[in-house]
């Protein structure tokens, strides 16, 4: 994966990276939590935040993942 853009902002009431990155022909995005920040949040809840943000497309899917350390949320995956 090649990372072409990433900032830290905030999503809510939550510290997130931003990513913009492509790989293997497909381009997207995602947010990068701290899993212990988001604790409180099940998946719908937090697709939920990602969907009601202003970088999300409204055709997009989202591809979330858990692990002890962070969580990452890719979604606007398009094939280039």
């Amino acid at each position: 994966m090649t990372v072409i853009f990433e900032q830290e902002t905030t999503l809510g009431n939550y510290e997130v990276l931003f990513q913009k990155w492509h790989a293997n022909g497909i381009a997207g995005n995602s947010f990068i939590f701290v899993t212990d920040d988001i604790a409180e949040l099940n998946d719908n809840e937090l697709e939920e935040l990602i969907r009601t943000s202003s970088f999300f497309e409204d055709t997009a899917d989202i591809a979330l993942r858990r692990s002890t350390r962070y969580t990452s949320v890719n979604f606007n995956m398009k094939r280039i």
